[in-house]
């Protein structure tokens, strides 16, 4: 009688594996693999829950660097518009030759101060200061040959500068966090859709299976009982 139960066992198996074909160890039923799909479910379940929290800061972040992103464009165009506007009159005022010498006296060499934040692991850009536009109460030519429109003018181009580079930044945030973000939800959407359910399957699987063993083994010793009881 044991004998028959072995080679029922045996043929079990065997058909398992051809159904399977090359089939992947992880996928045996014994309590090894059940123990090591847990684990991995639960740590695949622990990733999913901070990707969708890094999304969601990131989101956030995004939806404030939009808001900042507004009000320095309207405070670029009031200032180009300005810068512009009192150019076009120191020019009437004082003559274009007059106007192209003084500008040739003005610092040519402006450079920003980037920096580097952190925000769940994204870093973004911070401008600190611009250099070589930021001491606007100094400038470098003589008041007694200018009008008050050129003054006016020169601070309105610095203020540009300023807000020039605060856009490239902005627009380099954005673009960072838009690419951050869509990665976060292609490996979210991988966790969820792919990893999680398989290993949801193969708990679900391998217990099912070690279940239906526990049974059998329960139904042969009641059976081998039997036996030497009738004997």
């Amino acid at each position: 009688m044991l004998s028959i139960y072995c080679i029922f066992a045996c043929w079990n198996l065997f058909c398992l594996l051809v159904y399977n074909g090359s089939m992947d160890t992880l996928n045996l039923p014994i309590k090894r693999n059940l123990l090591l799909a847990r684990t991995r479910l639960a740590l695949a379940r622990k990733g999913y829950d901070l990707l969708d929290k890094k999304r969601h800061v990131l989101i956030n972040e995004l939806s404030g660097v939009q808001k900042q992103a507004g009000q320095i464009w309207d405070d670029l165009c009031l200032a180009l518009k300005t810068a512009y506007g009192m150019l076009h009159v120191s020019l009437t005022e004082m003559g274009r030759e007059r106007v192209l010498k003084i500008s040739q006296a003005m610092p040519k060499d402006a450079r920003a101060d980037v920096f580097f934040r952190g925000v769940m692991g994204v870093e973004l850009p911070v401008a600190k200061s611009v250099t070589g536009v930021e001491n606007t109460r100094v400038l470098p030519y003589a008041l007694s040959e200018t009008t008050a429109s050129l003054d006016e003018a020169v601070l309105a181009w610095n203020k540009a500068c300023e807000l020039i580079v605060s856009w490239g930044v902005i627009e380099n945030t954005v673009y960072r966090l838009n690419l951050h973000i869509k990665k976060t939800l292609k490996r979210a959407n991988a966790l969820g859709n792919i990893t999680i359910p398989m290993y949801e399957a193969r708990v679900r699987y391998i217990q099912q299976r070690l279940e239906e063993r526990e049974r059998d083994e329960l139904a042969r010793l009641k059976l081998v009982k039997g036996s030497r009881v009738l004997e």
